[in-house]
This record gives structure tokens, C-alpha cells and sequence, in this order.
């Protein structure tokens, strides 16, 4: 793994966040995969195995509050690069930041959009009603996570997509108050805002009977967003957060115990202060619990680079989150069409790891490279060479996991050349002086730095 001593502002990932994205994707497929009725289950020993494993995936829809953690964390990474270079006032330049967001994830959302109509046209046909009129322009316009009629009518994952893009334009409206009252006022309205949009559908769902989702609303998960935007400026230095926040103790139980109340709120009479309550919290619990998550792996990549090496598991699932968006936008279309390569004859745990899986990370890897990769942010034509040796580099890294001999002796010529090369030339995209930034700064930057590979996905 080579290290690189410069701050660059596009080319960047971390390979713990792409793990994590990996990890995300792949659970939400399992969840969409797995049949949870009892007529699935095996009528022989691998019962209780089955129904364990139904009950566990049953819940790794949650993976979806970690997108959302990691979202904020990306977007927020050039104002909290700036700011720890010496910037005091960063500007995000709105028109610029919404042309590279349309850029990079419009025209691959449209095209996956375009397969769904067309598989559902050649399957079971599509009548072009008003609705359906209505409903293709609300999933144009990224508006259909706000009628509950449009949330799940084309794409079951699609409203994640509509909250994401809102939560971009919210974004410059959280930056103004983060800038102006700082992070407590900043959370303390995202807070609001979630309580703010539970009374605006109670009380409009009361004078017209008109549903405005909640769970499927940007102002409903804007605080777990805003979480993965605290993270970036820790990891920085610009904040110091409490130890608990890298608990992952902590993280395990406040997941667990979130998903609990999820699993007991249908029970519990929705007129009372404590359905209420619950129903309240269990979003910001999850979003807190993976906020932990988020900064324990940011924090593991400092070890990464000292020990020159990424962990098997961590260079598997990195692989996969580099295509994770591909994974998430066309995993339900791999899903639909699975009944006709899976094996009736086998348990559904079987097919489900077996064929339905594989060939999700097949289509959504080709998909990635025709569909998406086009789209992605173009670099300058000065770091293009760089770059690519880099990615080129990373990729070898991530396929072979733990390192032969041969291979570490190549990295650590690589990464000793670098430094070398880092410390006699001039680059207008250096990093700034050792006076002029702190050690957690320069801690920051140099290994957020080092594990470039591709574009980066947010």
C-alpha cells in the first residue's frame, strides 16, 4: 500500500469506508434475497438453522442507516479538507456541487429507472395509466419518496436514492448553521426537523387523509446524515469527539437495542407516549451506532498504513463497495429474475448464496463499468498517470488480502520511493507546512490520501 504526502481533492477514498460500503450493499441484497415466510424453511434438520438465519437477515435492511453515516461523511470531506489546510472559511460553490452530484449519480439511476419499466413491460406488461405517468415523473424528479403511493411502486430501494439527493440540497442549509452556531445547534435542529416532519404528516394525514411518509422522508434521518459529516471533521482534527464514539461496544448495543423496539413497536398501542418515543429514536439510534462504526474503521486505517497492510475481509468488501451504488440500484432487478436459475430442489439459504448473490455482484459489475464508471468524476490530466497506478495498484492489493513476501518487498519499495519522492519535488497540491497544520491534521490528511484507488464514489 503506497502512501502519498499530498492533499488532492477528487481522487480519494478510504478503503475502510469502501468496506463498510461493501458490507451495506451486500446485506441490503441478502435482505431483499431472503424469503422470510415459514413456507421457505426446509422440513428436515436445517430447520432452525434456516429460521435463524431468516430472523438475521431480516434485520440488515439497517445497513441502510450506515449509507446514510458514510453519505455525510463524503459530502462534507472537501469543506473539512479545506478548513484543516488553513481555509477559514471554505466555500462550496453551489452550482459546481450539484453539477458533479447530477453528474455522477443521475445518469446511472435513470438507466437503471428505464430497465426496471422495461423488465416489467416484457414480463407482466405496463399500462400507461395517469398514474403510472405520475409516478415515472415523481421518480424523475426525485420526489417519490413523499407519497406513500410512489415510495415503493417502481424500485423498493429507489426512495433512498430521492432521500439522498434531498439531504445534498439540505446540505448547504446544514454548512450555514454549522459555520454560524456550531455542531450542537447543527444536530439539535436535525433533531427538530425529524420531530418537525412527525407532526406535519400527523396533522395533515388529520385534516385531509392524505399520507405523508415519514420513514421515507430527508427531514426524518437529516440528523443520521449529519453524523457522517461530524465524523469527517474529527477525523481532521477541526473536533475532538468523546471516547465513546469509537466504542464499538457501544455501537453493538445501541444497534441491538434499536432493532428491538423496531421488532416490539408494531405491539405496542400507537396512541401512547411511549409508541411515540420509540418510534422517535429508533432511526438516531442506528445512525449513532453506526457513527461509531464509521469512526472505529476511519481510525483503523492510521494502523494500516503503519503496518503496511490491509486486512483480507477489509480488501474483499472494499472491492465491492467501489461498485456498491451499481450493487444497490440493480440488485432488485437480478432478484426478480432469479426464480429462473435457482434450484427448487435446494434450501433457500443455498440459492440465495450460491446463485442469487453471485450473479447480483456479476450483473451489478458489469452495470458499474457501462453504466456508472462513465459518469464518475474525471480527474485532471496531471495526476491521470498517477492515478491510475495507483488504482492499478490498490486493486492487487485488494485481490490478494494478506501479502506474499515478494509482494511486500514491492510495496515497501513503492511506499519508500514515494517518501523520497515526497520530500525533494514541489507540487501545487502539496500538503501545507508542518507549522501551519497540527499532527492530527497532517495524521489525517496523509492517510486519507493513502488510500486513493478510482474515483471517488460520493
Amino acid at each position: 500500500m503506497s502512501t502519498r504526502l499530498s492533499v488532492s481533492s477528487n481522487t480519494t477514498r478510504l478503503r475502510g469506508l469502501d468496506a463498510l460500503r461493501g458490507m451495506a450493499a451486500l446485506a441490503i441484497v441478502l435482505y431483499h434475497a431472503t424469503d422470510q415466510s415459514l413456507k421457505a424453511l426446509p422440513n428436515n434438520l436445517f430447520y432452525y438453522p434456516a429460521r435463524i438465519i431468516q430472523l438475521a437477515t431480516s434485520q440488515t435492511y439497517i445497513s441502510v442507516f450506515l449509507f446514510f453515516v458514510i453519505s455525510g461523511f463524503c459530502i462534507h470531506l472537501q469543506w473539512a479538507r479545506a478548513r484543516a489546510a488553513g481555509d477559514e472559511k471554505p466555500q462550496i460553490p453551489f452550482g459546481s456541487f450539484w453539477k458533479r452530484r447530477i453528474r455522477r449519480l443521475y445518469p446511472p439511476y435513470v438507466i437503471a429507472f428505464a430497465l426496471y419499466l422495461l423488465l416489467t413491460a416484457a414480463t407482466i406488461g405496463l399500462k400507461v395509466t395517469g398514474f403510472v405517468v405520475y409516478d415515472v415523473v415523481m421518480h424523475l424528479l426525485m420526489l417519490h419518496n413523499l407519497d406513500a403511493h410512489t415510495s415503493y411502486s417502481i424500485n423498493g430501494v429507489f426512495w433512498t436514492l430521492a432521500i439522498e439527493e434531498q439531504l445534498y440540497l439540505a446540505y448547504f442549509l446544514l454548512l450555514f448553521i454549522r459555520v454560524r452556531w456550531g455542531w450542537a445547534t447543527t444536530l439539535t435542529v436535525c433533531l427538530l426537523a425529524r420531530v418537525g416532519w412527525m407532526v406535519l404528516s400527523h396533522v395533515v394525514w388529520l385534516k385531509t387523509g392524505f399520507g405523508i411518509p415519514v420513514p421515507e422522508s430527508a427531514a426524518a434521518h437529516w440528523f443520521t446524515w449529519a453524523l457522517g459529516a461530524l465524523g469527517v471533521e474529527a477525523m481532521f482534527g477541526l473536533i475532538r469527539l468523546p471516547r465513546w464514539s469509537r466504542d464499538l461496544r457501544l455501537a453493538t448495543v445501541l444497534i441491538i437495542f434499536a432493532s428491538i423496539i423496531s421488532a416490539y413497536l408494531p405491539v405496542i398501542h400507537k396512541d401512547t407516549i411511549i409508541h411515540n418515543l420509540s418510534w422517535f429514536l429508533i432511526h438516531p439510534l442506528w445512525g449513532v451506532g453506526f457513527f461509531i462504526v464509521v469512526n472505529r474503521m476511519v481510525l483503523s486505517e492510521q494502523s494500516w498504513i503503519r503496518e503496511l497492510r490491509l486486512p483480507s475481509p477489509v480488501s474483499i468488501f472494499a472491492t465491492l463497495g467501489i461498485f456498491s451504488y451499481s450493487i444497490y440500484l440493480t440488485h432488485e432487478l437480478v432478484i426478480m429474475q432469479s426464480w429462473r436459475w435457482i434450484y427448487s430442489s435446494q434450501p433457500q439459504f443455498v440459492n440465495v448464496a450460491l446463485v442469487v448473490v453471485p450473479a447480483t455482484i456479476v450483473f451489478a459489475w458489469v452495470f458499474f463499468w457501462f453504466c456508472e464508471k462513465p459518469f464518475m468524476v474525471r480527474r485532471d490530466v496531471t495526476s491521470t498517470a498517477a492515478a491510475r497506478e495507483q488504482t492499478s495498484f490498490t486493486f492487487k492489493l485488494g485481490k490478494e488480502g494478506f501479502a506474499s513476501r515478494a509482494f511486500l518487498t514491492t510495496l515497501r519499495t513503492r511506499f519508500d520511493r514515494r517518501l523520497r519522492h515526497g520530500s525533494h519535488t514541489s507540487e501545487p497540491n502539496t500538503e501545507p507546512a508542518a507549522s501551519s497544520v497540527g499532527p492530527a491534521t497532517r495524521l489525517a490528511n496523509t492517510y486519507a490520501d493513502s488510500i486513493a484507488v478510482a474515483d471517488s464514489q460520493n
